[in-house]
């Protein structure tokens, strides 16, 4: 407790005598405060320089049995107030990213940011904003005793709680909400063309976070990460322009209605004094918020059956599971399936298009090991043999996920939210899939056909109501 009242102490006079103070002085008051915490062994806290940042004080703590423990203290007015942070959605400030990001000099597993009044704790792997102060006797309310030194050898950051996903998608969710109110109030855009913008941005931040960035010749999430570099750095002039002609790649990129063109949404993110700040506020979101479940979890609000869809688990489907059971490599090219989102929810495109691949997968497998021997070696070579065999190739085989994507399933949806967030969830479903993929990515598919408005009655429910029924079985008599 003595030492709680001692950082407060020593935190409150840094600030009383902040006019008169040095470089020296900052050095020597960032080291006070980590000795009031425990951390005095010089072959334990390493003073190291902040690329960039000259006016920020880095010491980082080793740790035997973990990564190293990265402290950051900053001048006075570099960091905005957490709790205005936090209240707007956000993770980080326009410092905290910065300083975050440069843990790939340090390779920290936690990050602690303070100008010795306002403080952040970040776990540096995850993006995650574990703790925050907005006053020195707040932190010591906040933090506790997670900071010092045999609790932290003790793996007391491990053991700070994280927020549940729920939390973290309401955040999100609210995220989207206010700007797209800002587009329709302050810009004038439709709600429509708020929600498609919103819905872009989402897909290109989770691009980003993904290792399909840095697939080689995949340049528009190469473009839009240094588009949110610029943004977060106050570099706004062009943006607009910038982000527009993204947007136009993208499309080119995917052949996907996510980016096709939309002339009101281009001319009004054209206008950098829009762009800008949303680029920036989207580049201070935690990188944990950009996950399939925790997107699709940011759609649980309103109409009670929606939120229902939303974490609806599919349920097994003996008929679509004995369908794809009957595939074979003469038929496979044919295969198509329907999905109903309103009576399955949203999970079901992605539980099903897993499916669809395994089934191709399987079969592709089999192909390769049965009937489909290489020709024998001749002095000759039958080059119009191999290229005969390799045009009869299934394209199941050869273009896997544009093929199941574009052909092989058909997804129904009886209102326009579903439509939002199937095709959403789809598109990034599908980034997934090309990130994990071996090969090389050429492009997305066109999911033009893939989405259609549901019928009063599906087919599978026609086949269902017109099924002969089913002859009783006879009783023996003994």
């Amino acid at each position: 407790m003595r030492s709680a009242i001692d950082i407060q102490r020593l935190c409150e006079s840094w600030w009383e005598r902040i006019a008169d103070s040095t470089r020296d002085d900052q050095h020597r008051f960032a080291e006070k405060f980590l000795s009031l915490l425990g951390w005095d062994d010089p072959d334990q806290v390493e003073p190291a320089a902040v690329p960039g940042l000259p006016s920020t004080t880095a010491y980082v703590i080793r740790l035997k049995t973990h990564a190293p423990l990265v402290t950051y203290f900053t001048l006075p007015g570099m960091l905005e107030p957490p709790a205005a942070v936090v209240k707007r959605g956000l993770d980080f400030c326009e410092t905290t990213r910065t300083l975050v990001d440069t843990n790939r000099f340090f390779g920290a597993g936690y990050a602690f940011v303070t100008d010795l009044f306002r403080s952040y704790l970040y776990d540096a792997r995850t993006d995650e904003l574990l703790l925050y102060a907005d006053a020195p006797a707040q932190f010591t309310q906040e933090f506790g005793d997670v900071l010092r030194k045999d609790r932290v050898e003790a793996n007391s950051l491990d053991e700070v709680r994280r927020q549940p996903r729920s939390y973290t998608a309401r955040q999100l969710r609210e995220w989207i909400q206010r700007w797209s109110e800002t587009l329709c109030v302050d810009w004038r855009a439709p709600e429509e063309t708020a929600w498609l913008a919103l819905d872009r941005l989402v897909a290109l931040r989770y691009v980003v976070e993904r290792d399909l960035a840095k697939k080689p010749g995949w340049q528009p999430a190469q473009d839009f990460a240094r588009l949110l570099t610029l943004a977060v750095n106050g570099r706004s002039e062009g943006i607009g322009r910038q982000l527009t002609s993204l947007f136009g790649e993208m499309n080119r990129a995917w052949s996907a209605d996510l980016f096709a063109p939309q002339p009101p949404l281009e001319v009004t993110f054209e206008q950098d004094g829009l762009a800008g700040p949303l680029l920036r506020e989207l580049a201070l979101l935690s990188k944990t918020k950009f996950t399939i479940p925790t997107i699709l979890e940011s759609f649980n609000y309103g109409d009670a059956a929606e939120k229902a869809r939303v974490r609806m688990i599919p349920e097994v489907n003996e008929d679509r599971q004995m369908y794809l059971a009957q595939r074979t490599t003469a038929n496979v090219d044919a295969t198509h399936i329907e999905l109903d989102v309103a009576d399955e929810g949203y999970r079901t495109i992605t539980h099903w298009f897993d499916e669809l691949i395994r089934t191709f997968q399987r079969l592709h497998i089999e192909y390769e090991t049965v009937g489909t021997k290489a020709p024998q070696q001749s002095d000759d070579m039958d080059l119009f043999g191999w290229s005969e065999r390799d045009s009869l190739v299934p394209l199941a085989f050869t273009d896997t996920i544009n093929h199941a994507a574009e052909h092989c399933v058909t997804i129904f949806c009886s209102s326009p939210r579903q439509f939002r967030t199937a095709r959403l969830i789809i598109h990034l479903h599908l980034i997934d899939k090309f990130a994990q993929s071996s090969t090389r990515f050429r492009n997305f598919p066109n999911l033009g056909t893939a989405f259609k408005r549901r019928p009063s009655v599906l087919e599978a429910d026609r086949r269902k109501i017109f099924q002969p029924p089913q002859r009783e079985a006879e009783w023996e008599v003994i």
